[in-house]
């Protein structure tokens, strides 16, 4: 394993919490390519092990934030570690920076994201400076979604620990539009932890976008809980950053529980993209869904590694896994592996994953009815990602999102 510099851990709040994540991750260190999890992704040469933390307190300026911002939303507004809460919110929303939550006994924060699962969810337990705290009293139906956007800007390179607890009540219903975004075009290294408990009947739809620098090497961990008939959806978007790392871990802890991934990525140059994800199906009658589309380009590499786990007793599970990826060029590579851990007799689950070229003959097509082998390309890549895009719920969102697509996929053909 390698180890981790001696970096203090932080003693201003959650100190205990702190100094046992902080202990726990100097033993174990940093994981290594021997590491079935990171076997198809080596995170050393991004983990900036002599980067500064990110300064706790940073001057929010409008224009570091306007060009994301979605009209109607609530936006909570995040400077490496400063964050900027609206003064007034809805009726049955509340909303708080990590230390006054402490105070008012939030308990359930650590249970989730279990950092002795992960020494990177380990060292942001131990690392995190600032963080958010998201609740929605009982039967609250939120009709605005909240946007949390998040830059990095700085003038040296930074290590940087984002931290966000979110808390839905039983009956509430809450939309999230997530940005990760970047200013500037030093090194930086994000190590950023998420959990969420969706409580009885409750609802959570998580639409996120990262186009990071492309010096910024990301680790993120989003931990979800379902209780009894919760549902929830996560969306995902990877344009930006030179090394991305998405793990997504989700436990249906009881019966009616139900959760969709939907994930694109879309690398290019020399790009590193590899999403994890790990369903936990702990209760029966639950479901899952996961769909995941890579498009590669110049010499990128992609990775899917996607678990159901489907546990003794859980009958009458339902899990679909699906992964396809569309490689544009012949120095792109992609590892797959889709896997199913059942251990119950009455279930449905399926996985299955394709990666190939696109095809010549639909090319063909295109161009005998005018259209050029350029457009014709294009054409054929977005029809490929609309599976994903089309998930979106928010069509402001929405529209960003196929802004930066368009982009990316007209750098890459």
């Amino acid at each position: 394993m390698n180890q981790p510099q001696n970096t203090p851990y932080r003693s201003s709040f959650l100190k205990q919490e702190a100094k046992e994540a902080w202990d726990y991750f100097s033993k174990i260190g940093y994981p290594n390519p021997k590491n079935e999890n990171w076997r198809f992704s080596n995170p050393t040469a991004w983990l900036l092990k002599s980067g500064s933390l990110a300064a706790d307190e940073e001057e929010l300026t409008p224009k570091d934030f306007s060009s994301h911002m979605i009209q109607g939303a609530i936006h909570i507004l995040i400077l490496n570690d400063t964050i900027s809460i609206p003064k007034k919110l809805p009726k049955g929303v509340r909303i708080m920076d990590m230390a006054r939550a402490k105070s008012e006994n939030y308990s359930s924060m650590g249970t989730v994201a279990d950092y002795h699962t992960s020494p990177f969810s380990a060292e942001n337990t131990a690392l995190f400076q600032n963080g958010i705290v998201i609740h929605i009293l009982e039967n609250t139906v939120l009709e605005k979604p909240l946007q949390l956007i998040h830059v990095i800007k700085g003038n040296k390179e930074s290590r940087i620990y984002p931290r966000i607890y979110v808390h839905v009540e039983a009956g509430s219903e809450l939309e999230i539009l997530q940005t990760e975004t970047g200013g500037d075009d030093h090194h930086h290294f994000v190590n950023s932890v998420a959990e969420v408990i969706v409580y009885k009947n409750a609802r959570l739809k998580w639409t996120l976008i990262q186009h990071r620098n492309i010096k910024t090497g990301q680790i993120s961990s989003f931990n979800i809980a379902l209780k009894k008939n919760a549902t929830a959806i996560y969306n995902t978007f990877e344009f930006g950053g030179g090394f991305i790392r998405r793990d997504i871990h989700a436990h249906l802890h009881s019966t009616g529980g139900d959760f969709e991934i939907n994930s694109l990525f879309v690398p290019m140059v020399t790009q590193h993209m590899d999403i994890f994800s790990m369903v936990h199906h702990e209760s029966e009658n639950c479901s899952s869904r996961q769909l995941v589309k890579g498009v590669l380009g110049g010499s990128s590499r992609g990775v899917f590694r996607g678990i159901a786990h489907v546990y003794n007793g859980a009958n009458k599970t339902n899990a679909r896994q699906t992964n396809h990826n569309l490689l544009l060029s012949p120095k792109a590579r992609m590892n797959s592996i889709p896997q199913l851990e059942i251990y119950a007799n009455d279930v449905k689950c399926s996985h299955g994953s394709t990666t190939g070229q696109i095809d010549e003959e639909a090319i063909f097509y295109l161009r005998s009815r005018g259209i050029n082998r350029m457009e014709a390309l294009e054409l054929l890549v977005k029809g490929f990602t609309n599976e994903v895009v089309d998930k979106m719920g928010n069509d402001k969102f929405k529209t960003n999102i196929q802004k930066v697509l368009t982009k990316k996929i007209e750098g890459m053909i």
